[in-house]
């Protein structure tokens, strides 16, 4: 399969500055015109119409022609069918198959000639010239021929003027001849455009860029705002604010210099990791020195409000070293008697209010014999808090000013939260609670108070502030999580029997919370950690009665896993089987289904192979999802368009069209989810189709519409097309030679890379960790060395180099576990050193309840995470259940615990 996506074209759509507003038509064909082409590939091109919202250029809407073959219509009024047997990229035509070549070799300039020849050799009605001409637009692309592009965007528009890529195309030149500085025909191009696209967001900042190229800046400024103001951050409103900014500083006015440099303040305080910042203050200095020193005094220096807003911005985008300048600030510009923990309530400031009031009240009446001026002075040092004359409220706060001490302590402790300083967060928190009670402490910072003071091991307090949450906010989304936290606290100060009441009561006082089965697992766990395995049948079995079907692949299957546990332990050898059996039946290929495989091929291996032949059978003859799925939304303009797309390998395009049917919001209907992921693998997007699956084992989440009855099922029948799609193969060649290379399993390879990058071989970490198995460059270099690989960061966005230094390191730390190679995946996680000390810490433990003891959450979810993918892999394509994932050893470490053993003797 063939896929070429937007982000590959970045590079070369970059070259596309480089053409001159002048020149931009004259390097078009001969007879090219701003108006269109007498070419075989030209169309026509209206003049730009405006409406009132923005100055948008829109076209009426029309109905579509030629829908794509994949689209079945209803007959006898059922709704239309999708049949993705019917569709395929469109460089699977076996008359592309040099054009095909080329592009496999990277050689996009060959591809392009070569494709383009072919469409000359079509005949002017074919059925396939449109689409024809919009790849040859694609690959011209691609080649850094943007102009020529153009001209064969402008063809398949003109091809087909109601098709159903007629738009697209009208767009693809609309953005081409706005990079290329072609006012006018950007304009002109995206006129022609109806409304109802999901790029309309993006065409909105073309043409904004446009009207301001010509000069109609106020009609660009209301189109940007609009365009700025559609949501809270729409995508590439970094890039698209500077562009604003540096607009409005050209054409030089107060009210220009005054809203650029407030544009990119905003960029300046929200922009995720600091994203174009050099930029940013650049502008921001431009537009202050030609302000007035009055209007620029307000810029400069914020009033408490605006910089408590500011705070907040940097710590939601995640900037704790400037979210925390920020609260410094704050404290200096508060009072000193603002800067305490303690502050009055409103109620008092309230009270204190009237009552300077009423006194300034009766001394005016007083002061009336002495004279005008003598009750004017005393009204005003009363109102004024200056402390002099009767009744004055000495340095009295404002209201403002006791919030905004509020929010620098909250801003404050969230910083430190963020730069991971747990006893500053702790003491902070503290603060917060404390300057914030009077004005209601909002229960998201009681939380955050509780949890950073049990990280900072103040238990106590930390028990104290989840009591307070649970206490003024009862019904609030996190009452349950701070009973569940201050449940823990309490066994962490040695307090077992609160522990256990809180835990058991949970359930019963939260019955609509999140939180109870995890209480009583984890209150199971102490038990089990203790070996009192009949104690923890107890929580257990109730646990299991309340909540039959866990979803969330770090807990489905949880309960009865146990529960099995608990009770071979306890000597009921036939209970045990029975929960094994039914863990296996009901979770397959899960993290918990994996450990009761093992467990029970221990206790009888005939039963565990009967368990998954039975179960398998069972699936084999089920009927599955439709492989034909029908819905109105079929029908639906953007479904064709978005099949269209995707078979031009226009991915993100076509995703942009599927979430206007609730693709991303996951409001759709379970028929278009299936439709989407059968139609994005079928035109080579396999990655893209996964995710679609995936986010089914995240667990049910409300207002969400997720595909996850192929969980519940082998991939067998009908419903190994499902697991196929959850768990895809890209780069098998890759992956084939450097797993064997290595020596490591392919099933381990693909399980990091699906859960490190989801596939995604350019994919980078805050942690700037890159490519498919998210590689830090000095792990990189410790490999490279060994392997005469490159090792920099771009290097490491190549699959065939991140794939072979991935499963090296990963070969390399499964060699520190001979025990137990499974140990290499927290390892992968945080570190090699870390599973070491754990299995230091508890030698003798078993591998199930020492996964559960990880003291990282992410690491421990990330370890289940990936065992549950690697025992997908090994199942779909190893066929058997012979593999690691689906073996793991009883003990943590046998080595480990045969030394310990050993050493007792």
């Amino acid at each position: 399969m063939i896929r070429l996506n937007a982000r590959s074209r970045t590079a070369v759509l970059g070259m596309v500055a480089l053409v001159g507003v002048g020149c931009a038509h004259q390097l078009l064909a001969p007879g090219a015109s701003r108006s269109g082409s007498t070419s075989s590939e030209g169309s026509g091109a209206a003049a730009p119409a405006e409406t009132a919202a923005g100055f948008m250029p829109t076209a009426p809407a029309f109905a579509l022609t030629a829908v794509p073959e994949a689209i079945v219509p209803g007959a006898g009024g059922e709704a239309p069918a999708f049949d993705p047997t019917r569709t395929k990229a469109v460089l699977e035509d076996a008359r592309l198959v040099q054009v095909r070549a080329a592009v496999e070799r990277g050689a996009f300039v060959e591809a392009a000639k070569e494709m383009g020849g072919l469409v000359e050799a079509l005949g002017a009605g074919a059925a396939e010239r449109q689409a024809w001409l919009y790849q040859l637009g694609r690959l011209r692309e691609m080649g850094g021929d943007p102009l020529g592009a153009v001209k064969a965007y402008q063809g398949a528009a003109g091809a087909a003027p109601q098709g159903v890529l007629a738009s697209y195309a009208h767009y693809e030149a609309a953005t081409l001849l706005g990079r290329a500085g072609d006012a006018d025909g950007a304009l002109a191009e995206a006129a022609l455009i109806p409304p109802g696209l999901a790029v309309e967001k993006d065409l909105e900042a073309t043409v904004a860029g446009a009207l301001a190229q010509k000069g109609e800046m106020e009609k660009a400024a209301a189109t940007w705002r609009a365009h700025l103001a559609r949501s809270p951050r729409p995508a590439g409103w970094v890039q698209t604010s500077l562009k604003f900014a540096k607009a409005l500083l050209a054409r030089p006015s107060e009210a220009h210099a005054e809203e650029a440099a407030r544009v990119v303040r905003r960029v300046l305080d929200e922009a995720p990791g600091g994203a174009g910042a050099g930029e940013a203050k650049e502008l921001e200095k431009q537009a202050l020195m030609t302000l007035p020193s009055a209007r620029r005094g307000a810029l400069e220096h914020p009033g408490l409000e605006a910089m408590a807003t500011r705070g907040r911005a940097l710590v939601g985008a995640r900037r704790g070293r400037e979210a925390l300048a920020v609260a410094e600030t704050l404290e200096k510009m508060l009072p000193a008697q603002a800067r305490i923990e303690a502050l009055p309530t409103s109620n008092e400031l309230q009270g204190k209010a009237q009552g300077a009031a009423a006194q300034g009240a009766a001394a005016q009446g007083a002061a009336t014999a002495q004279g005008t001026a003598t009750a004017q002075g005393t009204a005003t040092a009363t109102a004024g808090g200056s402390g002099q004359g009767a009744g004055a409220m000495p340095a009295a706060l404002t209201t403002v000013q006791i919030e905004v001490a509020c929010a620098a302590a909250e801003i404050q402790a969230q910083a430190l939260d963020l730069l991971k300083r747990k006893s500053e967060s702790s003491e902070a928190y503290g603060v917060a609670v404390a300057r914030c009670s009077g004005q209601a402490v909002q229960p998201e910072v009681l939380y955050r108070a509780g949890r950073a003071a049990m990280r900072g091991g103040n238990q106590p307090e930390a028990i104290r502030r989840f009591a307070m949450l649970e206490r003024d906010y009862p019904r609030h989304r996190l009452a349950d999580d701070a009973r569940y936290h201050a449940a823990r606290a309490a066994k962490d100060s040695g307090d077992d029997a609160t522990f256990a009441q809180m835990m058991l009561r949970l359930p019963d006082d939260y019955p609509e919370g999140d939180m109870a089965a995890d209480g009583l697992f984890e209150l199971s766990l102490s038990h089990m950690e203790k070996g009192e395995w009949g104690a923890a049948v107890v929580p257990l079995r109730k646990a299991h009665e309340r909540f039959p079907r866990e979803r969330a692949y770090q807990t489905a299957g949880r309960l009865p896993y146990y529960l099995a546990r608990a009770r071979g332990e306890a000597g009921d050898k036939a209970g045990a089987v029975a929960l094994y059996t039914e863990v296996i039946r009901e979770y397959p290929l899960t993290f918990y289904m994996a450990l009761a495989y093992a467990r029970l091929h221990d206790l009888d291996a005939a039963a565990a192979k009967v368990a998954v032949e039975e179960t398998r059978a069972r699936d084999e003859h089920d009927p599955g999802p439709s492989l034909v799925p029908r819905s109105p939304a079929f029908g639906e303009a953007a479904f064709a368009r978005a099949v269209a797309l995707s078979q031009q390998g226009e991915v993100k395009l076509a995703r942009g069209e599927l979430d206007l049917l609730g693709l991303g919001a996951r409001t759709a209907t379970p028929e278009v989810l299936w439709a989407s992921a059968y139609l994005l693998a079928a035109t080579g997007a396999p990655v893209d189709a996964h995710g679609i699956l995936r986010s089914a084992m995240i667990g049910p989440r409300p207002g969400r519409t997720e595909i996850g009855e192929w969980l519940d099922h082998y991939p067998a029948g009908a419903w190994r097309s499902a697991w196929e799609l959850a768990f895809p193969r890209p780069f098998a060649a890759m992956v084939t030679a450097e797993a064997g290379r290595a020596g490591i399993p392919e099933a381990l390879a693909y399980a990091i890379m699906r859960e490190e990058s989801a596939f995604d071989p350019r994919a980078t970490s805050v942690a700037a960790a890159y490519g498919l198995m998210q590689l830090i460059v000095p792990t990189a270099k410790s490999m490279a060395k060994k392997m005469g690989l490159p090792y920099d960061a771009e290097a490491l966005k190549r699959p065939e180099v991140n794939i072979a230094l991935g499963c090296k390191y990963l070969s390399v730390l499964r060699g520190e576990f001979p025990g137990n190679p499974l140990l290499a995946i927290p390892g992968y996680n945080a570190g090699g050193g870390a599973p070491k000390r754990w299995v230091k810490e508890r030698p003798e433990q078993s591998f199930d309840l020492w996964v559960e003891r990880i003291p990282y959450e992410e690491t421990r979810n990330y370890t289940k995470r990936v065992i549950t993918s690697m025992a997908a892999y090994e199942h779909l394509y190893a066929q058997g259940m012979t593999g690691e994932a689906l073996r793991s050893p009883s003990a943590v470490s046998p080595l480990a615990k045969t030394a310990g053993a050993s050493a007792r003797r």
